[in-house]
């Protein structure tokens, strides 16, 4: 593993606007590919990628999306934070018909750049970039979202074009 690793945000989202029709083609692509082939590079590249960049310093994730939160993560965020339920459904909650997720963006737990609420932190928080999950194929729209935010998803999209040889 040698690979050129870019966690400036500005240049990650520059980047996004610039490739953005080379991405699209890239999708394209790779829906043309074995599945299984793309998982195993993704989850290799994932863990090889994760490992260089710290999220805890980051956070951008937490600054551009809102995150669904179930019942029970509110449970733990209400103890965590010593609180109750309902205040933390008062403070920080948003439901819609479909789901409850953080209000605010940025989230109101980042503080520095850190998660206040990291080790309790909802299950969406801790899948997100959802790079190690199984058929990327069918989650490329998602993908391409997350390019210009986060700096894993952009390496390994960006290694994974050279690895498929993506002209």
């Amino acid at each position: 593993m040698n690979y050129t690793i870019e966690t400036d945000l500005k240049k990650i989202k520059d980047f996004g606007k610039l490739r953005e029709n080379e991405n699209f083609k890239f999708r394209t692509f790779l829906k043309g590919q074995d599945p299984n082939k793309v998982d195993k590079i993704v989850h290799k590249l994932n863990a090889e990628i994760t490992e260089l960049i710290d999220c805890t310093t980051c956070g951008n994730c937490c600054m551009q999306f809102r995150f669904g939160v179930s019942d029970n993560e509110i449970e733990k965020l209400a103890h965590t934070l010593n609180t109750t339920p309902k205040q933390i459904k008062l403070d920080y909650i948003q439901t819609d018909p479909y789901e409850q997720y953080f209000k605010n963006i940025p989230c109101d737990f980042l503080k520095d750049k850190k998660c206040i609420v990291y080790d309790n932190r909802p299950e969406e928080c801790r899948e997100f970039p959802y790079l190690h999950k199984k058929n990327f194929n069918s989650r490329l729209f998602g993908v391409i979202d997350n390019y210009e935010v986060c700096p894993i998803v952009f390496n390994v999209f960006e290694i994974l074009k050279s690895k498929l040889n993506f002209k």
